[in-house]
């Protein structure tokens, strides 16, 4: 390298160094920018293998994490790391510079976990600030910042998983930081504000006054401290508004709440409506007007509550996620603002925001799990949104709504899948691109790292290469949506669309929210939506009978991870289980089952004929999502009916009405001929015994001709062989132990001879050619209950690997009781020897009936966990 090309380079380099410097005392984007330019221009004339380069490399780095702080852009979060990870890897362990290079790459992770919630990026983060710690030597001049930034990694940890040994971590190598940084030093105030923070966080975990007494000590001593209009006064200002705030609320004293507020006005007034802070700090102040206005009923309050989390919901630059909380909050002060301020904006102005947010929430470039972990903060969205429609009496919007806050990342795989022919004639070029990005997409989601979050290191580049992916995705979507005749492009469906859905019979969506309960009725072939108010029902009594079936289950050992399909003798005629049942499914019936059966009957054309069935698809929400619905009714002391819906019925359920519309819209090759791979699987290693799959076995074979069935039993049963079947055959039976993994959903599977096959694996397949699947199995549609809406259990993953219909059970059933309904199923759909999948829900409707007939199968428990889901 010349001298006089060295020369330029380190020119660049102080010259970046010194913008950028310039840049963390007055916030000027321009100078961040220039400062980005100049490091690069320096790194591009630095050679390989030379010193400078990996302190480039880290300046770099630095650099554009300081720039994703100011605007929020993650493509600079995602370089800040890459250019952090080549300081790191181009340092050796005894270079005086190791520990800054991993510090910076420590917190580079940190910033990308507060914005993504990744787990992986968190655990990251902590290993490299543990490393920074363990090389630096004692007395290193920059120990109280490595101290400082994995206490920051520490309480992040704690936001996420509420583990108290996090907390005390953080306030720990906090204090370690503030004991470490001299009186005089200019980061003091930073020391002093984090602990402040982190105590403050202690306190709301504990209920420790100590903690909110040193808490506002510390926040105070960082506001003397901090120089006038250093960009960090607001986030110190609102942290000692929250500890008032925090004390008010266990003391009661007004002038805290008093001082709170005036805080939270400080801190809002000192930061630009641009930065992507200042949605948080409005939402700080809208808790505590809230919080008065509790104590005095200040109608003032609420005014200036609803303006500043309407505002703070529609601030551009601040994190989807925290807008997203806010609009919540929004709408549930607007509810009381609406009751004193009649003329106010409606109410579902806040709901339009918040799903116009929910896209980039649960964002398509993160994990699977990332995605649910986002979702269970707005689990109840989708049914408040669609309870204030209602009551606005717009009941399209509501049925719309219903359908957007529902399977929400189940309705992202469907958008990559979604076909494009139209697309495709009028723009090719555009429309061969799109797919090329959905099928890599997809393709690159199919990783342990994206459908569960677990990954390391080393899958970083494909972490970020799908994240750009989805960035691409997003933009590429966005143009179609520009050119004409495509302006509604992979929009959430409208009631148009959606109504579509009712093929096969009324589709009763039930919506359970805090604000009121309702049923919505799609007829076939109507324009209008038919609402029916049960109004003898609510949320708290559908929440009730979820618990209580729950604790039903449980103390009848039906809900254990193993212990199901069991092979033990019939419940005896002290089981209690069953006696509870009654008054649950007596009163589906009266609140929720009879209303809607009242008005199906007033508004059809036609009553059904002797030979039709009468069918009703279920699309129920909430806590109704685990209740029994298809069994409500009057039932006597002996199990048998005096009314119920079985009696009238043919019941189905469906995750959501999208799920109908991608079953019933896929056309079918009538010429294919009739497979049925059977999977039995009688001893799983470490699960109990099950010889009613062997019955199982000769109930097929006494049904279908060896020529139209493909057995996997045992040994063969392997998850490499079922999945290959599953791409085979268009009918599948697995007869085998079903696990609902409650901690890790995604988890969920089908216990085989070399392990789980798991949900998350299922729902990668696309098969175009499947028609039916009968899982007899326990608990493959329990469903996750912190995330009722989500529909995360394996029914709802066979439909979205496409599966038209599916024979699934909502809890475990008896070993004895599964051969016997699969004798009558397969009996009934095979009586004239081809299938008709169109029959499948008529044929485990009968086949059910006959189980209540047999002796011991009019017991609850027996007969009611058989449902049907899909078409």
């Amino acid at each position: 390298m010349s001298g006089g090309l060295r020369n330029d380079s380190t020119l660049l380099q102080n010259l970046g160094v010194h913008l950028f410097e310039r840049f963390t005392e007055h916030s000027d984007e321009l100078d961040m920018d220039h400062a980005i330019s100049s490091i690069q221009r320096a790194i591009e004339l630095t050679p390989d293998g030379h010193p400078d380069k990996r302190i480039l490399f880290s300046n770099l780095g630095a650099a554009f994490s300081q720039r994703f702080d100011l605007l929020g852009d993650l493509a600079d979060l995602d370089q800040g790391i890459l250019y952090n990870k080549y300081a790191v890897q181009l340092t050796p362990d005894s270079d005086p510079d190791k520990p800054g290079h991993l510090c910076n790459l420590g917190t580079s992770y940190w910033q990308r976990f507060a914005r993504l919630g990744e787990m992986a990026d968190i655990e990251h983060s902590l290993l490299n600030h543990e490393r920074a710690i363990q090389f630096a030597p004692k007395s290193h001049p920059s120990e109280a910042t490595y101290y400082h930034n994995i206490a920051n990694s520490f309480a992040a940890r704690f936001s996420r998983l509420g583990k108290w040994v996090d907390i005390e971590q953080a306030v720990l190598n906090q204090e370690r930081a503030v004991r470490l940084t001299p009186d005089g030093d200019p980061k003091k105030h930073i020391r002093f504000g984090n602990l402040g923070h982190f105590i403050l966080k202690r306190f709301r975990r504990l209920g420790d006054m100590e903690d909110i007494k040193q808490a506002i000590l510390s926040l105070e001593l960082a506001i003397q401290l901090t120089p006038e209009n250093h960009r960090d006064k607001p986030d110190y200002l609102n942290d000692l508004g929250c500890a008032f705030s925090g004390r008010f609320q266990r003391l009661g004293d007004m002038s805290d709440i008093e001082r709170a507020i005036l805080y939270h006005e400080q801190a809002v007034q000192l930061t630009p409506d641009s930065h992507k802070k200042k949605s948080r700090l409005l939402g700080s102040l809208g808790t505590s007007l809230a919080l008065r206005l509790f104590r005095t009923g200040n109608e003032e309050d609420l005014v200036k509550c609803v303006a500043a989390y309407r505002t703070a919901a529609q601030l551009p630059s601040s994190p989807p996620s925290i807008r997203l909380h806010h609009a919540q909050q929004w709408s549930l002060f607007a509810r009381g603002e609406i009751r004193c301020h009649p003329s106010d904006p409606p109410i579902l102005d806040a709901y339009r925001v918040a799903f116009d947010l929910l896209p980039r929430v649960a964002w398509v470039g993160l994990s699977i799990n990332s995605r649910y972990h986002e979702l269970l903060d707005i689990r109840s969205l989708g049914c408040d949104a669609t309870a204030a429609a209602i009551s606005e009496n717009n009941l399209q919007l509501a049925l719309e709504w219903m359908e957007q806050g529902r399977s929400i990342v189940w309705g992202h795989i469907l958008q990559l899948r979604s076909p494009v022919d139209d697309l495709c004639r009028d723009h090719p070029k555009i429309a061969k691109e799109l797919t090329q990005i959905s099928n890599e997409l997809e393709r690159g989601a199919s990783g342990d790292h994206f459908t569960t979050g677990k990954y390391n290191e080393s899958c970083e580049g494909a972490v970020q290469r799908h994240q750009q992916l989805a960035r691409d995705w997003e933009l590429t979507v966005e143009q179609v949506r520009q050119t004409s005749g495509f302006e509604r492009f992979l929009l959430p469906k409208q009631f148009s669309e959606l109504r579509q859905a009712a093929h096969d019979g009324p589709i009763v969506v039930l919506n359970a929210s805090i604000f009121g309960c309702d049923a919505l009725i799609i007829e076939r072939g109507s324009e209008n939506i038919h609402h029916v108010r049960l109004g003898s029902f609510s949320y708290g009594k559908a929440k009730a009978l979820q618990e209580l079936i729950h604790a039903i289950l449980s103390q009848n050992r039906l809900r254990n991870r193993y212990d199901d399909r069991h092979a033990g003798p019939e419940p005896s005629e002290s089981f209690q289980g069953d006696d509870v049942f009654r008054p649950i499914l007596e009163e589906l019936w009266k609140s929720v089952v009879k209303p809607v059966l009242d008005r199906i009957q007033i508004i059809r054309t036609r009553p059904p004929t002797h030979e039709e069935c009468f069918r009703i698809q279920w699309c129920p929400t909430g806590p109704l999502a685990f209740l029994p619905i298809h069994a409500a009714g009057i039932y006597n002391a002996d199990g048998t009916s005096s009314i119920s819906l079985p009696d009238i019925a043919i019941s189905s359920y469906t995750p959501s009405l999208t799920a109908l519309l991608n079953t019933t819209q896929r056309i079918t090759n009538e010429t294919t001929p009739f497979k049925l791979l059977a999977v039995i699987q009688p001893d799983a290693p470490g699960a109990p015994r099950l010889p009613g799959t062997l019955e199982e076995l000769k109930i097929i074979r006494k049904h279908v001709s060896d020529s139209s069935v493909h057995v996997l039993e045992g040994q063969r049963a392997t998850i490499e062989e079922v999945s290959s079947g599953m791409e085979e055959f268009s009918w599948v039976h697995l007869a085998c132990h079903g696990v609902q993994d409650t901690s890790h959903p995604m988890e969920s599977g089908l216990l085989l001879h070399d392990g789980r096959l798991h949900l998350s694996k299922i729902i990668q397949k696309r098969l175009t050619h499947a028609e039916f699947a009968f899982l007899s199995a326990c608990q493959t549609a329990t469903g996750d209950q912190s995330r009722p809406d989500e529909a995360i259990h394996l029914a709802a993953g066979m439909l979205l690997a496409g599966y038209r219909g599916v024979v699934a059970t909502m809890w475990s059933i008896r070993d004895d009781d599964a051969p016997f309904v699969a004798d009558n199923f397969y009996g009934r759909l095979l009586e004239n020897g081809l299938p008709n999948r169109a029959k499948a829900a008529e044929a485990l409707h009968f086949a059910v009936h006959e189980l209540r007939e047999k002796s011991g199968g009019c017991k609850f428990s027996s007969w009611v966990p058989f449902i049907y889901m899909g078409v």
